[in-house]
């Protein structure tokens, strides 16, 4: 995988970068993204750092590495393409960490804590917002990673999502935001039909059309 396709950069030095500062980025974020409403630009921030957690996965089941550091150590980019405003996370490849057989899980946890629910964590104490969407945001670009890993490695893809659903690996959070977005669903299922009940909120976005399975579509 072309790690530009995920609008990951690896030592390439932003244009035209977000505020590292939390209110003023906040800020730069309602700008680029249309939206007077600062949960809405946070959540349209997090849609566009879920392809960066879905690159982690990507790294870590064919190239048997990641890239270890905490959320607030990347920086995200202002690019306009494909005639949107988006974000392109940035990441210097001294973070990038091999792993062995034996520490993947180890690493599924640094990515959802250490990256991801930091980040959330730390936008939420400036902005009130549901943390389901946050995370429901990211899942969903995880979920049509295995989905797709699904069709090449199931043996791969189900023992990785066995993992992913246990609630007790999610630890010190109470629960799987994974089992809770999945559900009963199969992952063939879950991108082919509604499962989210929140909205990702890109209806209020001017630049956004309402998505094709949004829970909340009037």
């Amino acid at each position: 995988m072309a790690l530009a396709s995920q609008s990951v950069a690896v030592d390439r030095e932003p244009v035209n970068p977000l505020s590292r500062d939390r209110e003023s980025r906040i800020e730069e974020l309602k700008r680029w993204s249309g939206s007077e409403n600062s949960g809405v630009a946070i959540s349209y921030f997090f849609r566009q750092y879920a392809l960066f957690v879905s690159a982690q996965f990507h790294l870590l089941t064919y190239q048997n590495g990641y890239f270890e550091c905490a959320g607030e150590d990347l920086t995200f980019n202002r690019i306009h393409n494909y005639g949107f405003n988006l974000l392109e996370t940035h990441v210097p490849s001294a973070h990038f960490k091999n792993v062995e057989t034996n520490e993947r899980f180890s690493a599924f946890h640094y990515i959802l804590h250490e990256q991801t629910a930091k980040l959330i964590d730390e936008f939420r104490s400036h902005v009130k917002i549901s943390p389901l969407i946050l995370w429901d945001n990211v899942l969903g670009s995880v979920i049509w990673f295995y989905a797709n890993l699904e069709q090449r490695d199931p043996r791969r893809a189900a023992a990785d999502l066995e993992w992913l659903m246990d609630a007790a690996n999610w630890s010190p959070m109470r629960k799987s935001h994974l089992a809770r977005l999945l559900g009963d669903a199969s992952l063939g299922q879950a991108v082919s039909r509604p499962l989210r009940k929140t909205c990702c909120l890109y209806k209020e976005l001017p630049q956004f059309d309402t998505c094709t399975f949004c829970p909340q579509p009037n």
